[in-house]
Formats: C-alpha cells, structure tokens, sequence
C-alpha cells in the first residue's frame, strides 16, 4: 500500500485497504470518511488528523473515529526527523513493543514506514474524549495530574529495569553510545551555532551560557556518565504529550523513546510541563514520589542521589532538544512562537539544578 504524503491522500478506498490490514472485519467498508486536522501550524515532525469514519456495515462497538498522523510534507523538517530515526522509532514502539509495554498507550490500528523517503503513516484509536493539557498555557496540569503522570513514568521505567531486550533494539535511541553521542554532538553544534543569535535572545542568560559551554564539550557530558541504571524512557515525556483519565495517564508521540537514565523523563516533565512557580513548589515531593512508585515496582538501586544526577543530565539534553528545534522546526508560526515564549524562561531550571557542573571546564 501507498503510504500517505498529505492528509488529504487518505481516502475512504485507502482507509478501507489500512483498517483490513489492521484488525478490523473484511466486511467492513469505508463508505466516507470526514478528516479534521488537528495542531495546525504547530510545524513539528508530523502532521495530525481526527477522522470521522462511516462504515457501510453496523460494526456494533466499534469506534467510528480515529487518528491519523503523517510524516510532515516538509522536506528539510522530514529529513531531520528520518536523520534522528524518529518515524521509524514510533511505529516500532507500537508494533514490537506496545502489547507489554506496562502502560497505557493508544491501540495501533495500522502503522507503515518508509525508510526511503522517510514518509509513515500511523492509525491510532481515538482518545480525544481524555483530558490533557498544553504547555503554552501558563498552570495548564494540576498538583493531581502531576502526581499521575510521575508515577505514571515510573510505572514504565519499572518495567524496563536494565532490560536485557531494550539493550539489543537498534532502532532504539541509545543515549549513552558512544557513536549515538559523536552524532548528537554535531547536530547540537551545528544547531547552536546557526541559530545562537536566537538563543541569546529568547534564554535566560545564565542558561545561554551553560548552552555555550555544552556546544563546546558535548562530548565530555555523555561520553563517561556516573554508572546508572538504564531503562526504557518516552524521551519527550511533557504535558502534550499524555491524556488523562480519572486516575491513569495514556501516553502518545513516541517518536524520541530511548534507551537512558531513568530520570531523563522526569526532567522532561519538570522543566517542559511546570511553570517555574510550579516546579520549585513541588518538584522535590515529586521526585520523592516517584522514587517511592519505584520501589512499589520492586525497584530498589535509584538512590535519590541518583535521581538528581540523571535529572540533571536530561535538563541538558531538554536544552539539546530546545536548540536543535529552534534550528529544525518551523517556530515562525504562532503555536511555534507560544512554545518558545513559554518554555524559553522555564529553562532556568538548568542554572538553578547547576547543571552547568555536568560540563568539564
């Protein structure tokens, strides 16, 4: 099957062709389909849709919505992405990994991928009735959903403790390796040096400075870490990227995942999903608390020491990512520049965790 270049390229006929493939009944066809993009103008890696779906026969519980998400059209924008192996991580995630993931996470539909031209496609269920929330908007999470989604974290770290089968998946980023981290190193220095201009601009300047230094020794920050466990992380774990329930979190966007330090994801969450109130308010019962749901899970090797360090460590990589998409992505768009207005001053989490001290002078 042809995989879909735009949104547009998802026909009912296509639809029908995905879905049989997928699980549904052969018997069922898609009469007409009604296709609702979702995040307009955010221009990040991929495009996103809601689509309607009427089938020509009753399918009785069937859901008769779904989501669709593309590979962006942008040509420079998809060959990043297909540089970094974040289209194929993602489907990868759903299709070798979801069944036992231990957490909750869309149901895969359909998936495909191309590694020619770097174009997938991805059918997902429709989760659109959950909560969730947007990082723009200043105290969009609640103390509640924060306790949710750390612990939700710690549930999927817990399951992939020094995972014997996570350490031999190549498709998975491998933070620490050493040729994984030489070609970090020159995609953030090229990044860096294109857009620091930007970056002095937007960061507060004790993080500009500790930006400066990384771009410097890279290197030097990834390649000799203290000893740690290692552990399936989702890689961008933040508010846009999870639903709420009740009292359970479901998370999506697993294109960065990564094989790392646990605490990546927690630094993720703190310094991309709190305000900077927020987080000095709550962050140290928040790491307490996701120690203790390690422990709940049988984890007992993470001292809190441990915890701090690897935090300290993803801050630097939330700077990494922060960089490399100001040079990547298309911020000039409204939801691109609301991104970096809100998440540029939460960046003085780096000063005030000194991660600077992770940098050898």
């Amino acid at each position: 099957m042809d995989i879909p270049r735009i949104i547009d390229d998802i026909t009912p006929e296509w639809l029908t062709a995905a879905l049989h493939a997928g699980d549904k009944p052969q018997t069922a066809r898609v009469e007409s389909i009604h296709v609702e993009p979702i995040g307009q103008g955010m221009g990040f890696t991929g495009e996103v849709a809601h689509i309607s779906v009427k089938y020509s026969t009753d399918l009785g519980s069937v859901s008769s919505s779904l989501i669709a998400k593309i590979a962006t059209p942008d040509d420079g924008v998809r060959e990043f992405a297909t540089r970094l192996g974040l289209f194929e991580r993602e489907i990868r995630i759903y299709v070798e990994l979801g069944e036992e993931i231990g957490v909750r996470i869309p149901k895969l539909l359909y998936g495909d991928f191309d590694t020619n031209s770097g174009h997938f496609v991805l059918l997902l269920e429709d989760l659109s009735h959950l909560r969730t929330g947007d990082e723009t908007v200043s105290a969009s999470i609640s103390v509640e959903d924060a306790y949710l989604a750390v612990t939700n974290a710690a549930l999927l770290h817990a399951r992939w403790w020094d995972s014997d089968k996570l350490a031999s998946c190549k498709w998975l980023d491998h933070v620490l390796d050493p040729i994984r981290v030489r070609s970090r190193q020159q995609i953030y220095q090229e990044a860096w040096i294109e857009v620091s201009g930007q970056l002095k601009a937007d960061l507060p300047p004790e993080v500009y400075e500790i930006g400066e230094r990384l771009h410097q020794k890279f290197v030097g920050v990834w390649s000799d870490p203290a000893p740690t466990p290692l552990t399936l992380n989702h890689g961008d774990y933040r508010l846009a990227n999870l639903f709420f329930d009740d009292d359970r979190v479901v998370t999506f966007d697993w294109q960065t995942a990564m094989y790392g330090p646990p605490a990546i994801d927690l630094a993720d969450f703190l310094v991309w999903s709190l305000t900077v109130d927020q987080r000095r308010a709550h962050e140290d019962r928040l790491i307490d608390l996701y120690i203790e749901s390690l422990v709940e899970q049988g984890v007992n090797n993470y001292s809190r020491d441990m915890v701090i360090r690897d935090c300290r460590l993803g801050m630097l990589r939330n700077l990494e990512i922060y960089v490399n998409s100001i040079q990547n992505l298309d911020m000039d768009t409204a939801p691109g520049r609301a991104w970096i207005d809100a998440v540029s001053p939460r960046m003085i989490a780096l000063a005030e965790w000194d991660c600077g001290a992770l940098i050898p002078g």
